[in-house]
């Protein structure tokens, strides 16, 4: 009797386990198949829509409520969102924009959604009877009747309710188990009950991530070993018993296999100038969200054929957005595991002569390019890619930069440096966005430099890899400090998530008023915040919290050197004298009517109305104007700037010219402009 109990308790949690399918993904995330949803993404009239359970919501987001449905409107980190609550029948109960929505999160039992909007946890019931304000962080939860608990940076202590109590820890995680919070730090999960925190596990290991699954308990360890991690999934049945379900290994050092490869267009030829139109994780963004360009674009013309570069066996042949889309997923090898290969795609549909399953052979056809029909910009979408399974179905990652690999491959042209702020050739920033005088660097610091190549056409496109150096102004031929920045060359899962993407995004690229990175059809602006690294090749979360500390170097002169090269390793060097003076921290000169911040940027006049740029003034007596040029230099519009209340001063514009016509989309340059002299610089883009 007792061995029937057992075995039927065994098959029960099989079955319990594989219903759920929760497992570790190749990159060390729970993964379970309960909340999937059956949606559908689109743009319709130029609204962002998703379709599910036959209705139609407003959003690019989704979340399924208790109530109905909870969608939003997220364009980017600098632009307001809106949020909308549906009911169970799809109709609209509330709509708001907020200046930020981080981190939204729905209570267990879907009764209530938070977020943090850049000030406070905002708190709102599902069928919009009511909200609430509270303050806190962007580490919280929110308990079943809309109560947050939530941890507090400056007072390094948890709160919720009434009680609060000291962590020694940052937690990077609270969820709520069994009515209680639990928090994640780094080495340690604690329940927090009656203002305690109660150990419940802890590790010399990191604890990399936990979720609370059907009213479970389950959380991932992670051992880093030599050049790759390790993971380990656990289950946290009670204070007992912990069960390991599961270990998944990911390689660091070698995520990427450069191999010889030839061109997949002009097939034999020995050396060819390419010509190409975007590289390898290049920022893009034609209208919707930024992201990084998942492969090199190869220019031919219409009808060009396209050929393999290696010989494989073909897993896919699809189109994600119709006829110009059509693309041919060839893997290496002949498995249904994991493996390599390549990718083609912008081809013409009729001109593919292959079925899934076929095998081709390097230099076959594929198939012949699908005439764009915009900028002349005919093109083969080319990348080296991983998947799995005996078919292909889109959901492959590209693994690192194939263009260096390309023997037949020539470009003579290096990398070009330009001025990234004002006059000067390099930004320099505080963590809070501030703009430095080069000479009065002090503190921690970010660098941005802007640079572009150019690979045998008119469209720039961006770099190998960067690094940079520090030489003392008194004796420049030596070094006293180097560091290598990063390489365009890292995975990239735009088509999965797109999550690792955006990490890596906001770490290579600048995306503030003054600095903005942008790359469409007519404007390619890369702004490289180059200290956004610990120094090795591998990007991760931390590396946005890297900087240069110049406190840590004898205050004085020096030259800061900056070096780019391209995939043919042609190299470009730029040069600028610095200052770093730490001893006058506190007698800090203020650079004279700074211009604060200009928000929000990017604009779109239809939807915000108006735009702020605010100004910090040293001299109240003087009234300062603002010009605004448009891309070619003209002059479009002047402001005079009200009278500074306690040294700050305001202006509203409507995105319109001086006779009050609305201004076409693209970037405009402000001045501020007193006693005709220009003391700062600032950079406003228009998207309608």
């Amino acid at each position: 009797m007792i061995k029937k109990l057992l075995l039927s308790i065994a098959l029960t949690l099989l079955v319990t386990l594989n219903c759920f399918a929760i497992a570790l993904n190749q990159y060390g995330h729970i993964t379970d198949d309960i909340h999937q949803e059956n949606l559908k993404y689109s743009t319709e009239n130029g609204i962002y829509t998703i379709r599910c359970d036959g209705h139609a919501f407003e959003g690019n987001s989704f979340f399924r409520t208790a109530s109905g449905y909870l969608t939003l409107i997220t364009i980017e980190d600098n632009v307001p969102s809106i949020l909308h609550l549906y009911d169970n029948n799809g109709k609209l109960l509330f709509k708001n924009t907020y200046n930020k929505i981080i981190n939204i999160s729905l209570s267990d039992n879907g009764e209530y959604a938070a977020f943090f909007d850049g000030k406070e946890i905002v708190v709102l019931k599902s069928e919009a009877t009511a909200i609430q304000q509270y303050p806190g962080s962007i580490i919280f939860a929110v308990d079943n009747l809309g109560h947050p608990a939530c941890y507090n940076a400056e007072k390094s202590t948890i709160t919720y309710k009434s009680d609060s109590a000291t962590i020694n820890e940052n937690p990077h995680n609270i969820l709520f188990w069994k009515q209680k919070p639990v928090i994640c730090t780094r080495n340690s999960l604690c329940l927090f009950s009656q203002g305690k925190l109660i150990p419940l596990y802890t590790s010399k290991k990191t604890l990399f991530e936990m979720k609370i699954i059907n009213s479970e308990l389950y959380f991932v360890e992670r051992e880093e070993q030599d050049d790759l991690f390790e993971f380990t999934l656990y289950h946290f049945e009670n204070t007992n018993i912990i069960s390991q379900l599961g270990k998944v290994q990911l390689n660091l050092a070698e995520t990427k296999t450069h191999q010889a490869i030839i061109a997949p267009l002009d097939y034999g030829s020995i050396v060819n100038p390419f010509n190409i139109g975007n590289s390898y994780a290049e920022i893009q963004q034609y209208g919707g969200s930024p992201y990084l360009h998942p492969g090199v674009d190869f220019l031919g013309y219409d009808y060009e054929n396209v050929y393999a570069v290696k010989p494989g066996y073909i897993k896919a042949i699809l189109t994600t957005g119709g006829s110009a889309y059509w693309r041919i997923g060839i893997s290496n090898e002949n498995i249904s595991s994991e493996s390599e290969g390549y990718l083609y795609a912008h081809l013409n549909q009729t001109s593919i002569p292959y079925m899934v399953g076929d095998q081709v052979q390097v230099g076959n056809v594929l198939g012949t390019l699908y005439p764009w029909g915009y900028y002349d910009f005919t093109h083969i979408h080319f990348a080296r890619i991983t998947c799995s399974g005996s078919t292909w179905n889109g959901n492959w990652w590209t693994t690192d930069n194939p263009l260096p690999d390309v023997i037949n491959f020539t470009d003579s042209t290096p990398p070009v440096f330009e001025n990234a702020y004002g006059s000067n050739l390099f930004a320099f920033r505080t963590e809070n966005g501030t703009y430095l005088d080069p000479d009065n660097l002090m503190g921690e610091i970010d660098i941005i430099a802007k640079c572009h190549d150019i690979a045998n056409s008119t469209w720039r496109i961006d770099v190998w890899d960067m690094r940079f150096k520090l030489h003392p102004a008194s004796n420049p031929n030596s070094t006293i400090y180097e560091r290598f920045s990063f390489s365009w060359d890292m995975p990239l899962d735009t088509y999965i998530s797109g999550s690792f993407d955006n990490m890596v995004l906001y770490t290579l690229y600048s995306r503030d008023g003054t600095c903005y990175s942008i790359g469409d059809y007519t404007n390619r602006e890369y702004y490289h915040i180059i200290t956004n690294s610990d120094g090795d090749s591998v990007i991760t979360q931390y590396d946005q919290d890297e900087n240069l500390d110049t406190s840590q170097f004898p205050d004085g002169q020096y030259i800061l050197e900056v070096i780019a090269r391209d995939c043919s390793m042609n190299e470009a060097s730029a040069f600028m004298n610095v200052t770093f003076d730490n001893v006058s921290a506190d007698e800090t000169e203020t650079i004279e009517n700074v211009i604060q911040t200009i928000y929000p940027n990017p604009f779109n006049p239809d939807i915000h109305g108006t735009m702020c740029i605010s100004l910090y003034c040293t001299d109240i007596t003087k009234e300062p104007q603002i010009h605004i040029y448009n891309a070619r230099g003209q002059q479009i519009k002047t402001f005079l700037a009200e009278k500074p209340v306690d040294r700050y001063a305001e202006i509203y514009w409507n995105g319109s010219g001086s006779q009050n016509i609305p201004l076409p989309n693209g970037i405009y340059f402000l001045a501020v402009v007193q006693e005709q002299e220009i003391s700062h610089l600032g950079k406003i883009i228009i998207l309608r």
